[in-house]
């Protein structure tokens, strides 16, 4: 994107600016997200070929209610299905290390792109394996992170839960769908927030492990600090549920389009086919939401357009 003009932007400029920003760089965008993701997706079906059939388990349960033997025999398909053994989640883990290596080489193309510049896909990897294990760390800080941030949520619902049980001994019924909505609406929102809070403050430190140091430190601290600064607690959150809101919202209607397919045809290797090509767009969006919103912050903390921008160091 050339001539970017550097000032704090409103939400819907932002948004504006990463579909901009997506579809100028769609060929790049795609090529970087399909070389892990392809491979993973493959992986995945091989390791747990039967993982969509799953909802079509669930579908012959429920179609075989009165029938008990028909419906053991669903269940123990539907357990055999959704069974996850160490392979699986071996695949798992190796799937979150190599993830963190494919969103720093995104990171690497859209904030080149950003700044006027252009980064082919095998700087753009060259650059992030540099990265990768600092990147790691940051990401398991913000893990830990999280697991505190989360503690006063858990504790809310458990104690839901505990009220729930109480109300459902004492035969309340009124009182118990009261709890468990408003309680359940509570702990949902609370959740929402702090996990909208922690996501954005990550990602701004993983766009300047990528853009500004390679330290892992200074990153989690720059991530922190522009994510609390007077001022942007606020734009921060409403980042997060933005990011929330588009993760939700294409995933549903392609896990939806991917059950219905899938249990159409019985070709299990469409299941994995059609959610791993949602999930490449997914990402790319979301990638570039989080580098305008990076720049933003930025911006907004720092001056930035104040003076000429200085581009992401140069891929080697």
């Amino acid at each position: 994107m050339e001539n970017t003009e550097l000032r704090p932007l409103g939400a819907g400029e932002m948004l504006d600016r990463a579909i901009t920003l997506f579809v100028r760089r769609f060929a790049a965008i795609v090529a970087v997200l399909a070389l892990v993701s392809v491979p993973l997706v493959v992986l995945q079906a091989i390791v747990s070929p039967h993982a969509g059939a799953i909802f079509n388990d669930m579908g012959r349960m429920i179609s075989a209610a009165g029938n008990p033997a028909a419906q053991r025999a669903a269940a123990e398909a539907a357990s055999l299905d959704n069974q996850a053994g160490p392979l699986s989640i071996l695949v798992a883990f190796v799937a979150v290390l190599v993830r963190v290596l494919m969103w720093c080489a995104l990171v690497t193309i859209l904030a080149a792109a950003y700044a006027g510049r252009s980064a082919s896909i095998g700087e753009a990897y060259r650059f992030a394996l540099r990265r990768w294990l600092p990147l790691i760390l940051v990401t398991l800080v913000f893990i830990v992170l999280g697991g505190f941030a989360a503690i006063p949520i858990v504790i809310v619902y458990v104690l839901v839960v505990v009220a729930v049980i109480a109300l459902a001994a004492l035969h309340q019924t009124i009182a118990i769908v009261v709890v468990g909505v408003i309680g359940g609406l509570v702990v949902i929102a609370a959740a929402s927030v702090v996990g909208s809070l922690v996501f954005m403050a990550y990602e701004l430190a993983a766009v300047a492990m990528v853009t500004e140091t390679g330290s892992p430190i200074d990153a989690i601290g720059i991530g922190l600090r522009r994510a609390f600064a007077p001022g942007m607690k606020r734009r921060t959150l409403v980042a997060g549920l933005v990011v929330l809101l588009v993760s939700y919202a294409g995933t549903l209607p392609m896990l939806g389009i991917a059950i219905v397919v899938t249990a159409t045809t019985h070709i299990d290797a469409l299941y994995f086919a059609i959610l791993g090509a949602g999930q490449v767009l997914l990402d790319g969006i979301v990638a570039a939401f989080v580098v305008v919103f990076a720049v933003d912050a930025r911006v907004r903390r720092e001056g930035l357009d104040l003076i000429v921008p200085e581009a992401p160091p140069a891929p080697a």
